[in-house]
């Protein structure tokens, strides 16, 4: 995380996951260390290398926070991808690493609309009904 900034400093993401992502933060937090992060009792300088630990199982809920994921993969679902991958020309995304729908567009039903009326209209189909 960060490597590709050399010189942000490393506590903004404890910082943005505090503020952006506060319950993913603090169910890994609790499982990896006990209990939850309290900033008056814990100060930043010393969480930041306990969140390093954290953020480098690539399963925890603040690494899928920070990298968008719209979910945390099972090793199933790796290893089924992976196959997938294998087996086909056809390069594509993992699903967790998709992000949510309900967060990248304000009105999802908006195109599935515009997909049904399309789909009406190939197939001859009269009618406003659904």
């Amino acid at each position: 995380m960060g490597r590709s900034v050399p010189h942000r400093p490393k506590i903004l993401t404890l910082l943005h996951l505090w503020y952006a992502n506060r319950p993913a933060l603090q169910y890994d937090w609790i499982a990896c260390w006990g209990g939850p992060w309290d900033p008056r009792i814990t100060p930043a300088r010393a969480a930041w290398p306990m969140l390093r630990e954290i953020l480098m199982d690539r399963s925890s809920h603040s690494f899928a926070a920070l990298a968008g994921w719209a979910y945390i993969p099972d090793p199933a679902d790796k290893y089924i991808h992976a196959v997938n991958q294998g087996a086909s020309k056809l390069r594509r995304r993992p699903d967790w690493q998709r992000r949510d729908i309900g967060r990248d567009s304000p009105h999802p039903r908006a195109k599935d609309e515009r997909l049904r009326s399309r789909l009406k209209a190939r197939l001859g189909i009269v009618g406003t009904g659904g």
